[in-house]
């Protein structure tokens, strides 16, 4: 079987490894990435030579490989210069890179892409006869709308759904693939609901780099509560703030880390002095992070999966996240973390005193946290994708 794997996401990365190694990659379409034996370049800076360096394709024979760039260049520059939303450069890079890719897609027996950049290039290589597998990275559109709707009256304020200038093409993804991945039970019941047979959906998580994730000395003057990601109404910050504030515990801190939505102001205006933010960070410094902090929560509306969950597990902390939370699967609530429900900040709250009373099970959480993530590690997640190839395989040979 010969795959075609089209993504502008790094972590898929490690898929495209995973199927060079079985013997099943026909190309791999990426981004921006940095080939195994190359180097950033010095010009861009230690920030962003960082960062693409956190974009290291492995494993993967450089014949394989076409990088798109210029889609991914525009999409960062427009919106800094004032020219595009954020949203409609999201929008252009998606219909630039699956238009560019076309190209590259006739020859395979399957083309595995992304939601939301491969609608043009599937149509081509379906008619080519290939068979067609849409992997999508967030629960099903109808799913989010609704519950960010809800938000949104809830607070009076926008509530953004992103994805919404290009939600079509991905609806028309769904329709013409022949198989959906989703990485999660949560993204596995949003379709579900939206009455999507079962045998058309896989469940594969993702996993977590232990290379790069992994116990760090942790701080012993505080008890720090950290948030990592988009600091919106999707992601429930404001419940965690919420909570946090009414606890007024000394020797305590709560640090939001990622992209900051403006429309969140009013809301972070309301507990303004009980937490501290900084803005986003490479990814390969967040281990620091992770490691400092006595516990990761994560109380989301919308979340397919957190890569932010289990990084924060393999680095021996503990993690609380919302039942919405696709990393919830990998979760033993109560022992290596909690689950809690939505929109309820004052069982996170509960959680939180219960750590910060008990530092020992800080501790012995964050140990068991750091064995469970172990189990999902990303080549787990390139063998489960490969095994789901081998039998369609054996189906099709039938």
């Amino acid at each position: 079987m010969r795959v075609t794997l089209l993504s502008n996401i790094p972590h898929y990365h490690y898929l495209a490894s995973a199927l060079h190694a079985a013997g099943m990659l026909e190309r791999y379409i990426t981004s921006i990435a940095l080939i195994e034996g190359e180097t950033a370049p010095r010009w861009l800076g230690t920030h962003w030579q960082r960062k693409l360096q956190g974009r290291l394709l492995e494993g993967v024979a450089a014949s394989r490989v076409n990088q798109i760039r210029f889609p991914e260049i525009a999409q960062r520059l427009l919106p800094m210069a004032g020219i595009f939303s954020a949203e409609r450069a999201n929008w252009m890079n998606n219909h630039w890179f699956d238009r560019v890719a076309v190209r590259y897609v006739q020859d395979c027996d399957t083309l595995h892409f992304v939601s939301s950049v491969g609608l043009h290039s599937a149509r081509v290589a379906q008619k080519a006869g290939a068979k067609i597998v849409c992997d999508v990275r967030q629960e099903h559109p109808a799913f989010q709308n609704r519950i960010l709707a809800e938000e949104s009256r809830r607070f009076g304020i926008p509530c953004a759904v992103a994805g919404t200038t290009y939600e079509q093409k991905v609806l028309d993804e769904f329709e013409l693939a022949d198989r959906i991945v989703v990485p999660s039970c949560h993204a596995r019941n949003s379709f579900l609901e939206e009455g999507f047979p079962t045998e058309r959906l896989t469940t594969i998580p993702y996993g977590v780099d232990l290379g790069n994730f992994g116990p760090a000395e942790r701080r012993k003057d505080t008890f720090q509560v950290l948030y990592a990601g988009s600091v919106t109404l999707r992601k429930g910050v404001q419940y965690l703030l919420e909570a946090f504030a009414g606890l007024r515990l000394p020797g305590a801190e709560l640090l939001l880390v990622g992209p900051m939505d403006p429309a969140m102001k009013p809301v972070l205006a309301r507990y303004e002095g009980s937490f501290r933010y900084m803005p986003p960070v490479p990814k390969l410094e967040l281990r620091r992070l992770y490691g400092e902090s006595s516990v990761f929560v994560l109380p989301s509306l919308a979340d397919s999966f957190s890569l932010a969950t289990l990084e924060a597990m393999a680095c021996a902390t503990a993690v609380i996240v919302s039942e919405n939370t696709g990393a919830a699967d990998c979760i033993e609530n109560g022992r290596t973390g909690y689950v809690v429900p939505i929109r309820d900040a004052a069982a996170i709250r509960q959680r939180l005193t219960e750590l910060y009373e008990d530092r020992l099970r800080v501790e012995t959480m964050g140990r068991a946290a750091e064995a469970a993530a172990r189990a999902y590690t990303w080549k787990r997640y390139g063998d489960a994708s490969v095994a789901a190839y081998e039998t369609q395989r054996e189906v099709v040979a039938r």
